[in-house]
């Protein structure tokens, strides 16, 4: 389950994965566990080829039929329900073909836009504090769109707010 975790965090997506924000001091959050789990020679920051590795490693273990494609069919064996959930809504807005599976390719491109979105100081390198001010944004980000979807919710039919 750690991988799924992994993977859904790690992509960053443009997309509301539900990634845990609690920033407080001595609380460990997914997004520490994933850091954490990225930064491979414990230096404190994951750098470019460390993350490159966290993609493989992570579209490996998502791929449980080996084809080169993560489906929403393959999730469905997965215990965590709201993870696959999680994990089906990711594929859909991520992807870009249209053929309702994640090619390693796509994956790529996605987490890849999430490390330069993080990577705030522009060195090829994401601090845990930078990966946490990242996640803090997009979960601004999902706020602002759950309001925005509620208000529209809420107007009369034919009206504009």
């Amino acid at each position: 389950m750690k991988i799924i975790r992994r993977i859904a965090v790690g992509m960053g997506l443009v997309c509301a994965l539900g990634c845990t924000t609690a920033l407080a001091q001595g609380v460990p959050t997914l997004s520490r566990e994933v850091f954490s789990d990225a930064d491979l020679n414990r230096d404190g920051t994951v750098s470019l080829d460390e993350f490159h590795k966290d993609i493989v490693r992570s579209f490996h273990a998502l791929d449980f039929d080996r084809d080169g494609y993560i489906t929403a069919g393959e999730l469905g064996s997965l215990p965590d329900r709201q993870a696959v959930r999680r994990m089906e809504r990711m594929i859909r807005r991520a992807d870009q073909d249209g053929d309702g599976r994640l090619s390693f390719r796509e994956v790529v491109e996605v987490r890849m836009r999430s490390f330069d979105e993080a990577d705030s100081n522009r060195n090829d390198r994401i601090s845990l504090d930078e990966a946490l001010a990242f996640d803090k944004r997009l979960e601004a980000l999902r706020t602002e769109r759950r309001e925005s979807r509620a208000a529209q919710r809420s107007q009369p039919a034919g009206t504009k707010p």
